[in-house]
């Protein structure tokens, strides 16, 4: 198991911070497919090949774990750079 970690310093307010969380985690099931699962404070993403992604939106504050197995560590580059783009995107 492999782990990718993305912490981001924004400016947002929590709800438009969460916003941002729910833009890009729609953007990863319209790309990989997969769903998406509200637990309050944090939201999940969870893929068919057991990937998992923990995004918890706050003000001032934006964590992304996500949790990679064998089959899909290698994706980790490519997942990294395109979740970056949209935060740059969303943030500057």
């Amino acid at each position: 198991m492999s782990n990718l970690n993305i912490n981001r310093q924004h400016e947002l307010d929590e709800t438009e911070c969460r916003a941002l969380a729910e833009e890009l985690l729609g953007q990863l099931v319209e790309r990989y497919g997969g769903s998406i699962k509200d637990e309050g404070q944090c939201l999940m993403y969870k893929h068919t090949t057991g990937m998992k992604a923990f995004v918890e939106p706050r003000a001032g504050e934006l964590d992304i774990n996500i949790k990679l197995n064998m089959m899909t560590k290698s994706f980790a580059p490519e997942l990294e750079k395109r979740i970056n783009a949209v935060l740059d995107d969303y943030i500057d």
